[in-house]
């Protein structure tokens, strides 16, 4: 009996710990207090808005709205449900949502900026230009979903916002992936709902190229394809603009036969010869149609980065150039085009510091401040003497993925703007890790660069999403919420309290609980796994040679794996630890969630795809700490039965992943022969490079199984 009520007793504070209570319930009419760091508690906005004023009176209720009045304003902007639901209204008054589109000098400076104004009775959003009314109307969008989650009237306030960035890009790298079309038509959705107005499209050979067929896959999107999303971004404050690599990183254009001959070094597909011509030839067609694919894009986005050892083929030897201006040749040819054609050229700037001797200053983090000045007091002349050379209607994109802060980085930027270059940054959310991105989501150097950003008054910021081991994007959204935050009002805050808003608003309000967070956890547990079963690899790029630990008794006496190998199971055990305390929180975060729960779902089958080599190490101490052949035949049966079972946690894990996203290559794809091995681009059938090290261990497992029998 005392067993039976002790279980009662568990189960009920059980559901008390996973159900939420709603805020405020004793205080229908807004939060207790009624300041303003107590609302936003309840009410956690992404981005934070600039300003928020409550006022006396009661609040509004989710479902008070009943019509739609536009003032000044032509056409109503898109809106989600439940404002897109709304019809018109002949006037303004009670339960009516008032757009007005007017010139009011005490409004925001930005044109993105607006004022909300609630009250009882009403809403009205106040703004100079049509951005600034849909960018109130999202605002409004999270305060009803809050209000409605939470049981909650929505404070009488008003809410003045403007963002201190006006450029906030995220970068869309399709190198060795696409999702389904309609997949990108709710990625701008969620997007526009956390304020991101741009997107940096690396087409990369997922267009249909109708001048150069072989160089689009045979899954490619349409040109026509690519329009249409572009104008249903446009609809929603989205501006689409290309990125074509050149001057480098072009092997999916160099590894045909037909290009071969506008390669810089005829044995490596990385870069063209900058004087070929037929390089720009080919280069201003494939612009030609990316332009067409984005028809509202401002910008053209041309590469540039990471070109290496340029200057190889004969007419670069014979010119005599330097590399320097090999690289300030080509860019100037592509930047006159994109001048030609009403585009603003975009260009990755660690060129021009890689070549002066200074790159590595913004990364260093042990040399001392003074130390890095005296740096570029030395080297900046040596890219002074060519400062005639850079165009000066390119953006120079000042690219720093983990401590934009440093002295050089930030000496970078003052270089640049201080010589009259116009300047953006570029953060990243997903890096080159593979499953799932790292490092808190990259909280600290997004908000960082952020920071740098609104200090050094850049024309914008980028936040990258690299493809080199193709994770889904689903996974990159807790790194896009920072990012929309920190880009539209940088704050001081820590990753704790932007984690708690991504759980609340992605999620739903009943997770904001810290004890509802399991990236961070999960991100544990696949650094663990990364390199689980190799000694001296890494799973960032494809290693020349994979090198897998020995097994026991056949490579290394019991006794002696045991020794070599204590450390590596003694941590495998507490990530198996680990493990089932993020997949019990996965589960709760699953029955409470009120949305995206398809992002759960797949977090849900990393989790248990990951802990496979954790459990596999486990066994095998097992099996070295036997000392009776029955023993060890046990042990054998329990690592055959974990090796079997592989298959079906990789199925499983796939049969999530490919809801969205096509695993598998077209027939006959032509892989890229650079010397930047890309985990994407290492194997053939599309999804193994995820699992690498793990197919090797099996192999070898099977082998080794099978001499035990």
């Amino acid at each position: 009996m005392k067993n039976n009520i002790a279980k009662l007793l568990f189960v009920f504070f059980e559901i008390l710990l996973i159900v939420p209570v709603p805020a405020f319930s004793s205080l229908p009419g807004g939060p207790p207090g009624g300041d303003e760091a107590n609302l936003l508690k309840h009410f956690r906005l992404v981005p934070l808005p600039q300003k928020i004023v409550l006022a006396k009176g009661a609040g509004l209720a989710c479902n008070a709205l009943g019509s739609i009045f536009l003032e000044g304003i032509a056409r109503r902007p898109v809106l989600q449900a439940p404002l897109s639901t709304l019809p018109d209204a002949e006037r303004p008054g009670e339960g009516v949502l008032t757009l007005r589109l007017k010139n009011d000098p005490s409004l925001p400076a930005s044109r993105e900026g607006y004022k909300l104004e609630v009250t009882a009775r009403q809403v009205v959003i106040t703004a100079k230009s049509e951005a600034g009314i849909f960018y109130g109307c999202q605002t409004l969008q999270q305060l009803l979903e809050d209000a409605r989650d939470q049981s909650l009237l929505i404070p009488a306030c008003t809410i003045t916002d403007f963002p201190e960035i006006p450029y906030r890009a995220v970068h869309l790298d399709l190198k060795y992936h696409l999702d389904n079309l309609d997949y990108y038509y709710r990625m701008m959705d969620r997007l526009a709902a956390v304020k991101v107005n741009a997107v940096i499209l690396e087409f990369e050979d997922k267009l249909r190229y109708r001048s150069a067929p072989v160089i689009g896959a045979e899954n490619s999107i349409s040109i026509d394809e690519f329009a249409a999303l572009s104008r249903y971004a446009n609809e929603r404050h989205i501006e689409i603009s290309p990125l074509v690599q050149g001057l480098g990183h072009v092997a999916f254009i160099l590894k045909h036969d037909e290009y071969v001959g506008l390669r810089d070094d005829p044995r490596k597909d990385w870069v063209f010869d900058p004087l070929d011509s037929g390089t720009y030839a080919l280069q201003f067609r494939l612009y030609d149609e990316a332009i067409a694919a984005t028809p509202n894009g401002k910008y053209l986005h041309v590469g540039g980065d990471e070109v290496y050892n340029l200057g190889r083929s004969a007419a670069s030897r014979k010119s005599g150039m330097t590399t320097f201006q090999l690289q300030m040749y080509w860019l100037n040819k592509v930047c006159a085009y994109a001048r030609e054609h009403n585009r603003i050229p975009v260009f990755w700037d660690d060129m021009i510091f890689s070549l002066s001797g200074l790159y590595m200053s913004m990364h260093d983090t042990h040399t001392p401040a003074d130390s890095v000045n005296l740096l570029w007091e030395k080297n900046a002349p040596k890219i002074e003497q060519y400062l005639h050379l850079f165009p000066k209607d390119c953006i120079y994109m000042r690219w720093h993925y983990t401590y934009p802060r440093l002295q050089g980085n930030q000496n970078a930027v003052n270089w640049l703007k201080s010589h009259q270059l116009k300047v953006m940054g570029a953060s990243a959310v997903q890096e080159m890790h593979p499953m799932m991105p790292r490092n808190q989501s990259l909280f600290n150097p997004i908000k960082d660069f952020s920071w740098v950003a609104v200090t050094h008054g850049l024309e914008g910021m980028l936040a990258t999403a690299w493809d080199d081991s193709s994770p889904h994007f689903e996974t990159f959204w807790r790194g896009i919420y920072d990012y929309a935050w920190l880009s539209w009002k940088y704050t001081d805050i820590g990753p704790d309290e932007a984690h708690a808003a991504f759980r609340h608003r992605f999620y739903g309000p009943a997770l904001s609980n810290e004890r509802f967070e399991f990236q961070d956890s999960l991100e544990f547990l696949m650094n663990f796994q990364d390199t689980a079963f190799v000694k001296n690899s890494t799973r960032i790029t494809v290693p020349e040679k994979i090198d897998l630990i020995e097994l026991p008794g056949s490579e290394l006496p019991a006794d002696v794996w045991r020794t070599v190998y204590r450390n590596r199971v003694n941590l495998a055990r507490k990530e198996i630890k680990r493990y089932e305390t993020t997949r019990g929180i996965i589960k709760d975060n699953i029955k409470l969630a009120r949305r995206n729960h398809y992002a759960l779902r797949l977090f849900e089958r990393i989790n248990e795809l990951q802990i496979y080599n954790a459990k596999i190490l486990d066994l095998l101490d097992d099996y070295a700490g036997e000392t009776t052949p029955d023993g060890r035949q046990r042990a054998v049966l329990k690592i055959r039965s974990a090796a079997d079972g592989f298959a079906d946690l990789r199925k499983e894990y796939e049969q999530v992943f490919s809801e969205t996203r096509f695993l598998e290559r077209p027939p006959g794809y032509l892989m890229d022969d650079n010397y930047d091995t890309m985990l994407a681009n290492a194997t053939q059938t599309s999804s193994d490079w995820m699992y690498l090290f793990e197919l090797k261990m099996n192999v070898k497992l099977e082998a080794w199984l099978k001499s035990m029998q």
